[in-house]
């Protein structure tokens, strides 16, 4: 069913874009860098320097087939709908870090990945 909108407000976006092999529960993607401080003599921080930026990612919901993100496979580059530029890392290689399966006998099979998205790396 497609969804009804009620209200205006520019620049909101409902819902995620469609993933291979799930539907989607949460997907989430937070960019950090590394950090270096330096401090003089009394401690205090006089200069710091953020760099290598990457982005963590993560995906979960029920498993809805065999290909796409259910294919996932730990240190495997991964293609996800959904990674956009966020803080500043538009680009890079998504590597798979983790893969977790649940099953329950009141439930449906459920994937979950974390992956890392690396700027300069561009291919596999």
């Amino acid at each position: 069913m497609a969804v009804t909108l009620l209200g205006t407000s520019t620049g909101t976006v409902f819902g995620a874009t469609a993933e291979t092999g799930i539907l989607i529960d949460a997907f989430s993607i937070s960019t950090s860098s590394d950090k270096q401080e330096v401090k003089n003599e009394n401690g205090e921080v006089k200069l710091v320097a953020y760099y290598n930026p990457k982005s963590a990612i993560s995906v979960s919901g029920t498993v809805a087939g065999t290909t796409g993100v259910v294919a996932a496979s730990v240190g495997v580059a991964l293609t996800l709908a959904n990674v956009e530029a966020v803080g500043g890392v538009s680009a890079g290689l998504v590597i798979v870090d983790s893969v977790a399966i649940t099953k329950k006998p009141d439930g449906f099979k459920s994937i979950s990945i974390s992956a890392m998205r690396y700027p300069l790396i561009t291919g596999a």
